[in-house]
């Protein structure tokens, strides 16, 4: 008996997500037939693809092997059909869009809906830890987040923005004549920063290093709204992404004159799916 398609679909879908339940959703089917689907292949063959592994599954090296052979046909057949459905609009469609800021990420979602008002799109905002593992997960189309890993064949990225840094503090605090700051003077004061897992605390903290000094007293809160909250009420001193400040009089913002901290912004997918016409129209706005 050949190889059966579903089968070879239903082995992709569990090698991709890491799980029967994420696959089974995915495909729309229910899990025991997906189960079925992979036992029966495994067993024709008299081969393992996936092992269990605590409440989980594990997929074996063969499993890993016949997973870059599919990864390779699902591509193929996503630009078979790109090829031939190039040629018409973008008149329908959903787009699932994740992102780390909704100031970065707005203002190329309004282009992409100007151009295509027909694609519905959602949107979901987390930090960009949370972003990417959504992305890999399939539970979201593309990412707009820092910089993913280097050098992983799963992940295609465009640059969209590099946007620095700034200090802000309430408009009585001592500093609010000035007209920059410096990290030593961050550095040595109490400085509020978002939660373990925020790009942004990951630059500066890693700008203050690389200059050879250390934060001397940090005050986690876990939004950006949040950190905006507590700087006007004297609480220490904020830092964001220049582009996510809303300049009003309770604030006065102060550059880092010593260091040009940037938060690069990428647009990601997965790159088997980078040939799916909704996602390739995003990427292509970046060309513009």
């Amino acid at each position: 008996m050949p190889i059966i398609y579903s089968q070879i679909r239903a082995f992709h879908a569990v090698a991709s997500h890491g799980s029967y339940t994420r696959a089974a959703a995915a495909l729309n089917v229910s899990q025991p037939t997906l189960s079925s689907q992979v036992k029966t292949l495994e067993a024709h063959y008299d081969v393992e693809l996936f092992v269990p592994a605590g409440r989980g599954i594990e997929i074996t090296p063969l499993g890993r092997q016949l997973h870059a052979i599919t990864q390779k046909q699902f591509r193929l057949e996503a630009e078979a059909e790109l090829l031939l459905s190039e040629t018409r609009s973008l008149k329908a469609g959903f787009l699932r869009i994740g992102a780390d800021s909704p100031y970065h990420a707005l203002p190329l979602v309004a282009r992409y809906q100007e151009r295509y008002p027909g694609i519905e799109i959602s949107m979901n905002f987390g930090n960009s830890r949370d972003t990417l593992a959504d992305l890999m997960a399939r539970r979201i189309d593309v990412a707009i987040i820092p910089p993913p890993p280097e050098n992983d064949p799963r992940l295609i990225s465009r640059l969209v923005i590099a946007d620095r840094l700034v200090a802000f503090v309430p408009s009585a605090h001592k500093w609010a004549k000035r007209k920059s700051v410096t990290l030593k003077q961050l550095a040595g004061a109490r400085v509020i920063l978002r939660e373990q897992g925020s790009t942004t605390r990951a630059v500066f903290e890693a700008a203050v290093n690389d200059a050879g000094m250390a934060l001397k007293d940090v005050f986690e809160i876990g939004s950006r709204e949040a950190v905006r909250a507590a700087v006007v009420e004297g609480l220490g001193i904020g830092v964001v992404s220049e582009a996510e400040l809303i300049l009003d009089s309770t604030i006065h913002v102060l550059p880092i004159s010593d260091a040009d901290v940037r938060v690069p912004e990428h647009l990601v997918c997965l790159s088997e799916c980078a040939p799916q016409r909704t996602i390739k129209a995003v990427f292509d706005l970046l060309e513009v």
